[in-house]
């Protein structure tokens, strides 16, 4: 009868609403504690920049250490930057890249964010991409208004969320520290890399506003 199919396909269109919506609310509590990681990351800069001068850099590198290391997955990014090299490296080759790569990272977020006007994080959206990650797209907005593009890809690590990549107007990091770092040992080998990434720490501090 026609009512009667009528209200079948009613019914069955209401299911498929239900699981709809039901799939956004999952996707959406799913994708909270990676907004979560990231929001605090940021709250850490901006409380960073805010008291960059009386910190100078060897305090804004304490501050932004622990941070940085509850966000970022920075054994895994480290081991992506030196692609096929990585599984011909010893132990203590890892240990050691690791562990400056590490400080590589913590010296360049206090040598970049050395002062504060009136900048401010936004998050625009967030939403799960590839098998199961998430990309956290936030702005930067300068007292000028110009605004950057800060866009946070996360994966699961054991019961947390990290950072694997930053993507700032458009530019992958990971992409060009890959091409970086690769191109260096091809060109001279790991010991060489190892070498350049810690005058890279050293330079920074140096160099560095407020240091």
């Amino acid at each position: 009868m026609g009512w009667q199919k009528g209200w079948e396909r009613a019914g069955a269109l209401m299911c498929v609403v239900s699981f709809c919506v039901g799939i956004a609310s999952a996707r959406t509590k799913s994708v909270q504690p990676a907004v979560v990681v990231v929001a605090r990351f940021q709250q850490t800069l901006l409380s960073v920049m805010k008291e960059a001068h009386q910190l100078g850099f060897k305090g804004r590198y304490r501050m932004l250490a622990p941070a940085v290391d509850a966000s970022h997955n920075l054994k895994y990014i480290a081991e992506v930057t030196v692609g096929p090299y990585w599984q011909h490296l010893s132990a203590k080759s890892r240990k050691d890249f690791v562990h400056t790569f590490t400080e590589l990272t913590v010296a360049t977020y206090a040598a970049q964010f050395d002062g504060y006007s009136g900048e401010t994080f936004q998050e625009t959206q967030a939403h799960i991409v590839g098998p199961g990650d998430v990309l956290v797209e936030t702005t930067l907005t300068a007292h000028d208004h110009k605004e950057a593009v800060l866009d946070y890809l996360l994966a699961p690590s054991g019961s947390h969320w990290k950072i694997v990549n930053i993507v700032a107007n458009g530019v992958s990091d990971l992409a060009l520290k890959r091409a970086q770092y690769i191109s260096i040992i091809r060109a001279k080998g790991f010991p060489a890399l190892l070498a350049t990434l810690r005058a890279k720490v050293v330079q920074l501090s140096k160099t560095s506003k407020a240091g």
